[in-house]
Formats: structure tokens, sequence, C-alpha cells
């Protein structure tokens, strides 16, 4: 076989990505495992030999951080740039953007990344994905820091919200404002966050004298549609109901307000809501609505001295840096309801 045979070719025939080839032939994959054969075989097979003179371009410096993250219109990816760009502009650096909603996509783009030697790169995942086996395998090949999300792994930085942290503050005040039965619009059931955010639940209402009910916790996508939907199911009913929903996303919440309004259920007066993420519709929703603030701005800082830190040491393990939120206090939790709402329904709603 010809010794022009790419690393894109070794990948394709071993059915595996590139960024896995390259720790392989490096011997920064320390697995001894049938992957690793298997990328030598093929490696062998079509005559292909690492660059090393490539990678010794590795080390230089090219004064470039690359974000990757899911699309703009994300409202927590959007805060985050926001904050991150001025924050690498003031190091005398540029940011680089790569946008991807799945996990596939930000493969692409991460590797892109590496191809243009950048310094360091933070990624915010697509929600849900399993982080661990993600980013594990770019580990070596530049400074690497994963923001959001959630990670269960032992190579990679990471620097976040503490969820715990942002269910106990929402639990407070609520209880502050009288409120003592609490419904949670979750996420989707397999998101480690949800599990993380429902065990506080669980643990803190008894804690705290408040009561929730196992059917007073839904799981789902993080939409304004399944917001409403599930109110209209925990409120048509007449039968027990809480008086505080807190909700996984502003979106959620706001679906959630329509349903109420729909109703004829008076916010806050006989439901308090809580969103989370503090999006702009936070603040003109009606009414407005009282969210969690991410604290964006330490996330960034933090990531970028992650990135500094890293290129200029080795740690045995990583970094992992949770920050607790701000709690944004509006009218939907705490003050008077003035005017009547002109919410519109989802598109499918009469």
């Amino acid at each position: 076989m010809s010794s022009t045979s790419s690393i894109t070719d070794v990948a394709a025939l071993a059915r595996v990505s590139k960024a896995t080839v390259s720790r392989v032939l490096s011997g920064r994959r320390t697995k001894d495992d049938n992957i690793a054969k298997r990328v030598r075989d093929v490696a062998e097979q079509l005559n292909y030999q690492a660059n090393s003179a490539a990678s010794a371009l590795r080390s230089d410096t090219t004064n470039t951080i690359g974000l990757i993250m899911p699309g703009p219109t994300d409202p927590l990816a959007a805060r985050l740039l926001a904050e991150l760009e001025p924050e690498v502009n003031r190091s005398g650096r540029q940011l680089l953007l790569g946008l991807g909603d799945d996990q596939r996509t930000q493969a692409e783009r991460i590797e892109a990344m590496l191809a243009r030697r950048v310094d360091g790169l933070v990624v915010m995942p697509p929600q849900d994905a399993n982080t661990a086996a993600f980013l594990d395998d770019y580990v070596g090949m530049t400074s690497l820091v994963q923001a959001f999300g959630h990670s269960t792994s032992f190579h990679v930085n990471w620097v976040g919200v503490d969820e715990s942290a942002s269910m106990k503050l929402m639990l407070s005040h609520l209880a502050e404002y009288n409120a003592d039965s609490i419904a949670f619009l979750s996420g989707n059931v397999n998101s480690a966050s949800a599990a993380e955010l429902f065990a506080t639940l669980q643990t803190s209402t008894r804690v705290m004298n408040l009561m929730t009910e196992p059917g007073w916790t839904t799981f789902g996508d993080n939409s304004a549609k399944r917001g409403y939907h599930d109110v209209m199911r925990l409120f048509g009913d007449k039968g027990n109901r809480p008086n505080a929903l807190i909700c996984a996303t502003d979106d959620v919440a706001i679906g959630a307000l329509m349903a109420l309004n729909q109703l004829g259920i008076r916010v806050p007066d006989e439901v308090k809501v809580i969103g989370s993420g503090d999006s702009p519709a936070a603040a003109i929703a009606d009414p407005p609505l009282s969210s969690i603030l991410p604290p964006c701005r330490l996330i960034a800082h933090e990531a970028l001295r992650l990135i500094s830190v890293s290129a200029s040491s080795k740690h045995w393990l990583p970094a992992h840096t949770a920050y607790p939120p701000q709690l944004v206090q509006r009218e939907s939790t705490s003050g008077p309801r003035f005017g009547s709402s002109d919410m519109a329904l989802p598109d499918d709603e009469s």
C-alpha cells in the first residue's frame, strides 16, 4: 500500500476517530485493547506513519483558543460566549468558534480546531452527551476544559454549576414566600444533571419540611410546549396540587405560565414559578419570571485559567470546579401581578 495513506484513511478502516488514531500511534492512549490493536494493524497495513514533524508543531503557540458549543440560539451557550470572548481578547489571544448541536458534529469541530493547533479548547457539550467517552479521546492533544454539563471523567478539566446548590437555593426562596408543596419539571430522565437536581429535591424537601409527590416530577425536553402540556396535566385534575413549580429551563417555565394563565390559576398568588438560565425571555414573561442565573463570568475565567495551568504543567488528576448560581427574583415568585396576559398559546393549541 502506498505510503501516501492519511490519518483519515486509517481512521475509516479502523472504524475510529482521527483523534483516537493520533492518540494510539503517538503513545498517548495507554489502553492496550482491541481498539489500539486494530489501529496499529490498519496503520501497518496502510504503511502509515504519524508525521513527527507535524506533531512537533503542537508545541508552537498560536495565541488562539477554541470554543465548541451548541448553536447560538442556546441561551446558556450565548451567555458563555459573551463572557469568554472579552476574557480571551484581554489575554492577547483570539477566540475561534465551532458550533455543533450533537456529539458527532462537535467531534468534527474539535478535530478542525486541533488541525489549527489552538492553544486550548473550551467545550460546552450537547445536552446529555456521554462526555467522559466523548472528550477523553482528545486529552493530551491540547489544553482541554469542559464547561457545563456533567462529567465523570478522570482526565478532563471541568467547570460548571453546582446543581445541588441550585436546587437548595430555589427551595429556600420558595419556602421564604410560603410555598410548601413543590413540583419539578425536570430535563430528560437520562441526564446526569437532572438526576442530581432530582436527588437534591428529594432530600432537601424532607429536611425543610416541604412536600413533593412522585407524580409532581416530570421528565422531558426543555421546550415551552412540554412545559405547557405538563402543567395542563398537573393542574387540570382537581386533586391535590402543588403551589410551586421548579422548571429545568426558562422555556419550560414560560410554557408553564401559559398553561396556568389558561387555567385561570394566578401566579404567584396561587402558584409560584421559577425557571433556570435567566434568558432574555424571563424578564419579559407575564408575569416576569424568577430564574437561576448561571455564573458564566466565573466559569469563563476559570476555564481560561485551567487552560493556562494545563499548558505549563501536568497534573495526575483534572480540576473539577462547581460554582453556586444566583437567583434573580421577579414577580413569578414574590411580587404582585398587574394587567392581563397577552401570551399566545403554543402553535398546535387552540
